[in-house]
C-alpha cells in the first residue's frame, strides 16, 4: 500500500495533520488572527468550489490543488482556535491586592502549609469596580478546615494579590508555567484564612461535581469494606484515579518497576475495559441490530466510568477516542482504526488546542498507534496453538508495541526506562482488569453486607499481592535505567526516524532507506559538531528561593556548590537535568562556606555568605572579577561595591526579601553592575578560559 493510499482510506488524517501544524506554530510565533481567518475563507472557498462543481472535484491534476485549500482551511482553524483559548486566559493583575470572585474548578490538594484549588475567576474588584472577565488562576489558602471542605462549584470572594506565574527560570528544569499553560492557568494567588469567604454553592448543575461526588461515595465504599492504608490508597488510585495522600515510596517503586501509568486513570484502564466489554458482549452481533447494541452499551460503560473516576481530563479524553472507534464500528466503517484515532484527535484539538502539548495525549496517542501498527507484526513473527499461551504472546507483543512508540518520550521527560516493563506488565495489565471489575461488582453489591465484606477482604488481599510483586520486580538489579537523556532536537528526529522504518515495513520504498539514513545522519549532527567546539567554562547561579547553588562548568566536568540546609532532593532536582541535558559525566558537589573563594580559567569568584571585618582585606588581595552575595553577605554590599566597582556582582535568591530591600542598592551608580537572581533568573556568565 503507498502513502497515497493510506491517506485516500484515512481522510481524517489529512485533516488533522495541518490542525496540528497549525496549533504548534501558534504556540511558537503569534499567527494575526486576520491571516488566520483568510486562509480559512480562503480553504472554505476552495472546497465549495471542488464540491459543487463536477469538473473540478473530478479532474485528476487539481487534487494537489484540493489538498491545499483543505490545508489552507484546517491549519486556519487550528490557529483561530488557539488564539481564542488563549485570549481567555486573561486576567488583569495590579501590584496592590485585588478582589476576586470565582468559582472552585476541583477538589482541594493539601500540600504543606496550604490548600490549592483552580479557581475559574469570573469577576474582578480593583479600584472600587467590579468587572466581569474569564480565566483560572491557582489558588493557595492557608491551611485550615474550612478550606479542606470546599467542593467543586463552591463560590469564593478573595483579597489577594494575582501573579504571572513564573518559572525559576533554571537551564532545563520542568517548565512549571507552560504545564499550568495546558490546563489554561496563567495566574497564581496565596490568601490568608481572614481574606477569603465562602459566598455560596454551586447554584448551575455541574455533571464535574456530580462525579466528584459519586467518587467520594465510593472511596467511603472502600474503606467501609475493610480496604485501608497502601491497600486503600493503591486501588483508589488504579480504579478511580484518586492519588491524594499516597506515600511517595509507593509512587517511586511502582514508576522504577514501569507500572506508575496504572495509578493514573489513563487510556490503560478505558482500553482494558473496553476490550473485556467488547470481547463479553461480541454475542449480540449475530442479531439483527446486535453491532448497534453492542456500541450503545460499550458507551455507556465507557462514559459511566468516565463519570465515577471524576471526569479526570486523561479519561476524558481516553474515553472519546474508544468512543469514536466504537462509532466507526457501528457504522461498519472499516476503512481503518486510524482514521477514527484521526478523528477522535481533531475533535478534541478543535475542542481544545492546548491538550496538544499535554503528557497524557501525546503518550495515548503515540501507544495506540504504535500498538495499532506493530502488534500484528509482532504477531506473525510466532504461530502459537495453545490458547493461554497465545493470550500471554499478545500481551506481550502489546506490551513491546506500546514501548516503542513511547520510550523516546518518557527519556525526554522522566529521564530513565524501566527495565522489567514487560516483568511488571505482566503483573498490572492482568491484575488492573480484575480490580476494575471487582470493584465494580463491590460498589453494586456494597447494600449487602456478607457479600461487600468478602468482596471487600479479597480485593485487599489481590492488592497487597500485586504491590508485593511491584517492590520485589523493582528491587531486582538494574531495575531501572537512570540518566537518559534526548534532547527536544533528538526527540523530534528519533520519531522521524521510526516513521521511515514504519515506512519501510509498510510501503517498501527505496526513498524510507535514504529517509532514514538522512535522519541518522542528522540526529548525530549537534555530537558532530560539539565535538569540534571549543570547551565552555561557564559559572551558573541557579535560582534555588531561600537557598543557594552555584555552579561551574569546564566542557564535560562539573563542580556544585550548595548551602547545607538545601535538602538533597531539592538540589537533585535542578542539578540532574542540568547535568543530563549538558552532557556532563564528571560531577562533584560540596558544600558552601561562609566566605568561598573559587580560580576557574583566568578569573577568580568570591561567593559571600556573611560579612565580617576582614572581608574587606582578604577582597583586597584576590581581586575578584565575580562576587556573589547569599543569605547575610548582601549587608556588605554598600561597602564591596565601592571598593570593587569592576567586579560584576550577583544577588542570589537565597536572600529574604526584606533583607533585599533593605540593602539592596538601588538608584545610584553601582545598580546597573547588578545581577538580581530573583528578578532576573538564573545568571550564567561565560568564563575566560585562559588558565
Amino acid at each position: 500500500m503507498s502513502f497515497r493510499e493510506l491517506l485516500r482510506q484515512n481522510p481524517f488524517l489529512r485533516l488533522l495533520l495541518p490542525l496540528v501544524i497549525g496549533v504548534t506554530l501558534s504556540d511558537i510565533v503569534r499567527i494575526p488572527q486576520i491571516l488566520s481567518w483568510l486562509l480559512v475563507l480562503f480553504g472554505v472557498f476552495g472546497v465549495l468550489l471542488f464540491t459543487l462543481i463536477a469538473k473540478l472535484r473530478k479532474s485528476y491534476s487539481l487534487r494537489t490543488l484540493f489538498g491545499v485549500f483543505v490545508f489552507a482551511m484546517c491549519f486556519g482553524f487550528g490557529t483561530i482556535r488557539y488564539n481564542d483559548i488563549q485570549s481567555q486566559m486573561y486576567l488583569p493583575i495590579s501590584k496592590s491586592k485585588i478582589i476576586l470572585k470565582g468559582k472552585v474548578l476541583d477538589t482541594p490538594i493539601e500540600k504543606g502549609n496550604s490548600f490549592a484549588l483552580v479557581l475559574d475567576v469570573q469577576n474582578v474588584k480593583a479600584l472600587d469596580k467590579w468587572q466581569k472577565v474569564s480565566g483560572k488562576a491557582i489558588v493557595y489558602l492557608q491551611k485550615n478546615r474550612k478550606a479542606k471542605e470546599l467542593r467543586i462549584g463552591d463560590l469564593l470572594v478573595l483579597k489577594t494579590e494575582l501573579q504571572r506565574v513564573k518559572n525559576a527560570g533554571n537551564p532545563h528544569e520542568f517548565d512549571y508555567a507552560s504545564y499550568l499553560k495546558t490546563q489554561h492557568i496563567l495566574y497564581s494567588a496565596y490568601t490568608d484564612s481572614l481574606s477569603w469567604k465562602q459566598i455560596g454553592k454551586g447554584a448551575d448543575f455541574s455533571i464535574r461535581a456530580l462525579a466528584s461526588k459519586w467518587r467520594d461515595r465510593l472511596l467511603v465504599i472502600y474503606r467501609k469494606n475493610g480496604i485501608q492504608n497502601e491497600s486503600f490508597d493503591i486501588l483508589a488510585a488504579l480504579t478511580l484515579g484518586y492519588k491524594a495522600g499516597m506515600d511517595p515510596e509507593i509512587k517511586r517503586a511502582w514508576a522504577d518497576a514501569g507500572a506508575m501509568h496504572v495509578l493514573a486513570v489513563s487510556g490503560l484502564h478505558v482500553g482494558i475495559i473496553y476490550m473485556i466489554m467488547n470481547y463479553l458482549l461480541r454475542f449480540l452481533a449475530r442479531f439483527k441490530y446486535g453491532r448497534h447494541s453492542r456500541g450503545i452499551l460499550l458507551l455507556l460503560t465507557l462514559w459511566t466510568y468516565a463519570l465515577l473516576t471524576g471526569m479526570s481530563p486523561s479519561v476524558m479524553r481516553s474515553a472519546t477516542m474508544f468512543s469514536f472507534i466504537v462509532v466507526g464500528e457501528m457504522l461498519k466503517r472499516n476503512g481503518s482504526i486510524y482514521n477514527s484515532l484521526a478523528i477522535s484527535a481533531f475533535f478534541l484539538l478543535l475542542i481544545d488546542p492546548f491538550l496538544l502539548f499535554t503528557i497524557g495525549f501525546q503518550f495515548s496517542y503515540l501507544a495506540v498507534v504504535s500498538i495499532v501498527f506493530f502488534q500484528p507484526q509482532f504477531d506473525k513473527l510466532i504461530y502459537i496453538g495453545n490458547p493461554i499461551l497465545k493470550k500471554l504472546w499478545q500481551l506481550t507483543t502489546v506490551s513491546l508495541s506500546a514501548q516503542i512508540g513511547t520510550f523516546p518520550l518518557a527519556v525526554y521527560y522522566f529521564h530513565q526506562f524501566p527495565s522489567y516493563f514487560l516483568l511488571s506488565g505482566y503483573v498490572v495489565i492482568i491484575m488492573a482488569g480484575i480490580l476494575i471489575y471487582l470493584s465494580a461488582l463491590l460498589l453494586i453489591l456494597s447494600p449487602i453486607n456478607i457479600l461487600s465484606q468478602g468482596l471487600g477482604w479479597l480485593l485487599r488481599n489481590l492488592v497487597e499481592g500485586m504491590n508485593y510483586l511491584i517492590v520485589k520486580i523493582q528491587g531486582l538489579p538494574g531495575s531501572v535505567l537512570r540518566e537518559l537523556s534526548l534532547s527536544q532536537y533528538q526527540l523530534i528526529f528519533t520519531y522521524f526516524l521510526l516513521l521511515s522504518l514504519i515506512s519501510l515495513i509498510s510501503f517498501t520504498r527505496k526513498k524510507a532507506l535514504l529517509a532514514m539514513i538522512v535522519i541518522l545522519i542528522c540526529f548525530q549532527l549537534p555530537n558532530t559538531i560539539q565535538a569540534f567546539q571549543i570547551p565552555k567554562k561557564e559559572m551558573l547561579v541557579f535560582h534555588t528561593r531561600g537557598h543557594s547553588i552555584v555552579g561551574f562548568v569546564e566542557g564535560e566536568k562539573g563542580l556544585f556548590l550548595v548551602d547545607d540546609k538545601i535538602l538533597p532532593k531539592n538540589s537533585d532536582r535542578i542539578i540532574q537535568p542540568f547535568v543530563l541535558n549538558e552532557n556532563i559525566n564528571e560531577i562533584s558537589c560540596d558544600t558552601l562556606k561562609a566566605i568561598d573563594v573559587k580560580a576557574i580559567g583566568g578569573e577568580v569568584i568570591a561567593i559571600i555568605g556573611k560579612s565580617n571585618s576582614t572581608l574587606s582585606e582578604m577582597l583586597r588581595i584576590i581581586q575578584p572579577d565575580y562576587i556573589i552575595f547569599r543569605s547575610y553577605g548582601l549587608k556588605s554590599i554598600k561597602m564591596i561595591a565601592k571598593e570593587f566597582p569592576n567586579s560584576k556582582m550577583i544577588i542570589d535568591a537565597s536572600i529574604y526579601q526584606r533583607d533585599r530591600k533593605k540593602y539592596l542598592l538601588m538608584g545610584n551608580e553601582y545598580e546597573s553592575n547588578l545581577f538580581d537572581v530573583q528578578e532576573d533568573g538564573v545568571c550564567i556568565y561565560t568564563l575566560s578560559t585562559v588558565n
